[in-house]
């Protein structure tokens, strides 16, 4: 009995338990960087907030042959910006991951996305990591 008390304590002492280092999420993973509810990540320079029924777009290497509407994104739903670009003859466009782009507010459509930047501190730390 006396052995298996102290078979016991050795296995004890050896593994790491998830609560002995603060039980948090974020204390268990420090290298995400939350921006409100969202990771903030990588090459990301930005999101968009849909605030009006509005379209997916995807555009290829080749606008004038693979440009179209995927799906239509609903309010309330927010995605990542990667970058921007205003191809000629164009509004402005939201790259949102591969070859996906949300168009900018114009004047024709009214104001169908919010777009949002993370502070200077958040992108500071995010590269830092």
């Amino acid at each position: 009995m006396k052995n298996l008390l102290k078979i016991i304590a050795a296995t004890m002492i050896l593994i790491p338990l998830p609560f002995a280092s603060g039980g948090s999420v974020s204390a268990a993973n420090p290298s995400k960087v939350m921006w409100d509810n969202m990771e903030l990540k990588k090459g990301q320079i930005g999101r968009v907030t849909i605030l009006k029924e509005t379209s997916l777009l995807h555009i290829g290497k080749d606008p004038s042959v693979d440009g179209g509407a995927v799906r239509a994104l609903k309010p309330g739903e927010v995605y990542r910006v990667y970058s921007t670009k205003t191809p000629d003859g164009y509004v402005p466009m939201y790259a949102v991951g591969g070859e996906y782009y949300i168009i900018q507010n114009s004047t024709l459509n009214g104001v169908h996305v919010k777009y949002e930047t993370p502070s200077k501190a958040k992108l500071a730390l995010l590269n830092k990591k």
